[in-house]
């Protein structure tokens, strides 16, 4: 028996889900989050669920982790004490950025700018330089002299190194001697060269992502090793992979020297497994909806791939990371409602968080959030136990909510109504982000929505949206822990090339790729990955020449061969320019980059179908309930998930209950249960 086990940190839940190879069963578990002591709940998420699934610990093969540890510590700024080590005379580089000044914006009043995350008091400049474009030594570097300055650096307390210097992507041969001169003095110092963490021209940009590697490392080695320790004394010999901004995994070694590339780890997984569930479905374009009790995360699937991005963004800063193209707005259950000094009414982006919590939650919150007004309006219905097993407070909850309908002179189902509707619509926008404002039509696509809270809100943003079929797939709740079992052992390699397709053959893009291939394999086999397991994906990063905007091109490698391999890249390029962008122009192609993304799969979870039976839902309902649609109440069925069977079929307004979500299926719709067990949602015959 093998058994496989992912887990996710949220904001407010800690989500864990356990897969059996043998009897294709998942048990899932979700626990509060220990957000001054992450590892803490996940421990216990792991302990709890493992006996929940009748095993043990100690009985995990594999182990699947997303942590938002780097998020947070970047939202909080809370990291280590980073020191800077860069060429002489370009000290300055973090503070001076790009044109624009990363930071929030009060109109007249200026700006509020972040202090760099390496202070310049912990920053030294060196001697010695590569040139451009050729990258040979023009100036060696003076040893004595960087003996020094690390020296000096180290006695004021530093707790971690970047080196970054001028051209080093062109050759990292400086950056390396550095590193091996740290290395063989101060054994005991994480250190990072920005040469391996992003190999590409943008000197701001490469020394910005090693720094945040660096500001990150010194918590995330402590955080796994601790968590290591932990699962071994509890008897765990699990391999254990971290989930990666891009739904990706890496052994518990190589985030430790990569954290920068954890930075959406929680996120990513959501949409890997909505794309899994989705394409096994037979509708591979889709939008997710990932609602939590803090925030609400959107993405777009299509043809079964989840969109990536190579620019990833926390709070206000932007570096070079790849990561699952997420768009993030402060809307979850926790969200709290406010009444503007104007009247209008405002929800989130502030949240109760996992303490106190929404007022319903019994843990002294008072204040009134979109879990309340869900429960003021029955679409938390009485028999609902929050994780199965936490009793919610539902005179508090109408407590809370009587406060916005004091001030705004309403009834109080008036003011929930108000409170999801606005919430709703913050939703409805982060989702036109990643759909109408890029070109894509949304009715052309379905919807997967998951996470604590996303099934009590889809079903409206499907209508409004126009996205159907709407699918809830199993465990909602802990849908980005499922992910994570879905995912593979992945990472991305680059090399800037900076050619027009005047200047080069796809001969000569394809010689690249092919060393760049090499580089991705030997990545794969120091992770474990036997030859056979390979895969490999090939991108090229396109502008028009002496344009500043890219967009990375899948490359067919085999037809770089032929006459017109190049041809291909850029008629592919202008297709999807112009489909972004609205137009294109008459002027070269120009390659900025040339990338390889070398994956190993790993069977975590396996989806099986179910035979397909009877539509007759009625044995799965529990009771009735008055619940608030359409400015009335209606009485409404109630449904137990866990005994509708793959064929039932039930009919709008009805509320299905499991341990993880709730999920409100809205008046003139139907529900049926698919073979994979997901409840697809669509429009009634007279809508």
């Amino acid at each position: 028996m093998t058994q496989n086990l992912g887990v996710d940190v949220g904001g407010t839940f800690t989500d864990v889900i356990v897969f059996d190879d043998e009897t294709h069963e998942l048990t899932i578990d979700k626990v509060l989050s220990t957000p001054a002591n992450p590892s803490e709940g996940v421990l216990t998420g792991i302990t709890e669920a493992t006996q929940k699934a009748g095993t043990s610990v100690a009985e995990l093969s594999l182990l699947f982790h997303g942590t938002t540890v780097v998020t947070n510590m970047l939202l909080e700024e809370t990291g280590s004490r980073v020191g800077l080590i860069t060429t002489t005379g370009h000290e300055d580089i973090l503070h001076l950025a790009r044109a624009w000044t990363p930071g929030p914006l009060y109109g007249w009043m200026g700006m509020e700018k972040p202090d760099p995350l390496a202070d310049l008091t912990d920053t030294r400049g060196v001697s010695g330089r590569i040139s451009s474009p050729d990258g040979t030594e023009i100036e060696p570097l003076d040893e004595t002299e960087i003996r020094q300055k690390v020296q000096e650096l180290y006695e004021t307390g530093i707790e971690s190194l970047t080196i970054a210097l001028l051209n080093s992507y062109l050759n990292p041969a400086h950056e390396q001697r550095i590193r091996d001169i740290v290395t063989e003095e101060y054994p005991d110092l994480p250190v990072s060269i920005s040469s391996e963490i992003v190999p590409e021209y943008g000197e701001y940009e490469r020394t910005l992502t090693t720094v945040i590697n660096d500001y990150a490392r010194p918590t995330v080695i402590s955080y796994l090793d601790g968590l290591d320790a932990s699962l071994q004394d509890a008897g765990s010999s699990a391999t254990m992979n971290v989930v990666r901004s891009d739904g990706g995994l890496m052994s518990s070694a190589a985030a430790k020297q990569r954290p920068v590339d954890l930075a959406l780890s929680g996120p990513s997984g959501g949409v890997v497994g909505a794309a899994t569930i989705a394409s096994k479905k037979g509708v591979p374009d889709v939008l997710t909806l990932d609602m939590g009790g803090t925030s609400t995360d959107v993405s777009l699937v299509e043809d079964g791939t989840p969109e990536s991005t190579r620019e990833t963004k926390v709070g206000y800063r932007e570096f070079k990371s790849r990561g699952v193209d997420v768009n993030t707005v402060g809307a979850g259950g926790g969200s709290i409602a406010r009444v503007q000094l104007s009247g209008a009414l405002q929800v989130g982006p502030e949240s109760s968080g996992a303490d106190p919590g929404p007022a319903c939650y019994g843990r002294g919150g008072t204040e009134p959030t979109v879990t309340d007004a869900n429960v003021v309006l029955g679409r938390i219905p009485p028999s609902v136990q929050l994780g199965g097993r936490m009793e919610l407070d539902r005179e508090a909850a109408r407590e809370a909510i009587s406060t916005i309908a004091e001030e705004r002179g309403t009834s109080i189902e008036e003011a929930a109504q108000a409170i999801v509707d606005i919430v709703n619509e913050n939703m409805h926008g982060a989702l036109r982000v990643v759909s109408v404002e890029r070109g894509y039509d949304p009715r052309e696509f379905g919807l997967v929505a998951f996470g604590g809270a996303g099934p009590m809100h889809a079903n409206a943003l499907a209508d409004v949206m126009d996205t159907y079929p709407l699918v809830i797939p199993p465990g909602p709740g802990v849908m980005s822990a499922f992910g994570f079992l879905t995912s593979d052992i992945q990472n991305e390699f680059s090399e800037t090339y900076l050619q027009t397709d005047r200047d080069v053959s796809g001969e000569d893009v394809a010689e690249t790729l092919e060393a760049i291939r090499s580089e991705a394999s030997e990545w794969l086999e120091s992770e474990g990955v036997h030859s056979d397991d390979h895969s490999f994906e090939y991108f090229a990063d396109c502008r028009y020449y002496r344009q500043d905007i890219q967009m990375s091109i899948p490359i067919d490698v085999d037809n770089l061969q032929h006459e017109k391999g190049l041809a291909e890249i850029k008629d592919d390029f202008e297709s999807r320019h112009e489909h972004r962008f609205g137009f294109s122009l008459d002027a070269p192609l120009e390659i900025a980059n040339l990338r390889v993304v070398g994956r190993g799969e790993i069977e975590g979870v396996q989806l099986v179908t179910r035979e397909l039976g009877d539509e007759d839902a009625s044995h799965a309902q529990t009771g009735t309930h008055e619940v608030f649609f359409d400015d009335e109440y209606h009485e409404t069925p109630i449904y137990d998930r866990t005994d509708l069977r793959p064929g039932n079929q039930l009919d709008g307004p009805a509320i299905i209950v499991e341990d993880d979500s709730t999920i409100v299926v809205q008046p003139n719709h139907e529900a049926r249960i698919d073979e994979y067990e997901n409840i697809e949602i669509t429009r009634g015959e007279t809508q």
